[in-house]
């Protein structure tokens, strides 16, 4: 199923093949039109590595209690831009206000991004 341009509900899948809660498509529908306006901002393909996480396979690979991934509302993310990249222009755009505000993390090899609604760092 198609959510915006480049982006589709089954790249936000659980890694462990667990359905969607009832409340999560409408979050990653969300999600996917902020990641698409990054897309659109950087002019380069964007990779979820990790999108929607059921919370039994987020336990399992020491994700956080609290994590917005069990609620479809966070998305790890890499691209051919360097991480910390990657990170500057999404902070860019949500200090513009053209992407919800929320969670924003660099790590070694991807980007933490959620739209929890308020400017997040860690």
């Amino acid at each position: 199923m198609k959510l915006t341009k480049d982006f589709t509900l089954s790249e936000f899948q659980s890694k462990d093949g667990a359905p969607f809660a009832a409340d999560v498509p409408p979050k990653i529908q969300e999600l996917a039109e902020n990641l698409q306006t990054i897309r659109g901002h950087i002019g380069v393909p964007l990779s979820i590595n990790s999108g929607y996480r059921s919370p039994e396979h987020n336990k399992a690979i020491g994700g956080k209690p609290n994590s917005y991934h069990p609620r479809g509302m966070a998305a790890d993310l890499s691209c051919s831009l360097p991480p910390f990249k990657l990170y500057q222009e999404i902070e860019k755009l949500m200090l513009a206000g053209k992407i919800k505000k929320g969670g924003l993390a660099e790590y070694k090899s991807f980007v933490h991004y959620d739209i929890r609604g308020w400017f997040a760092t860690w």
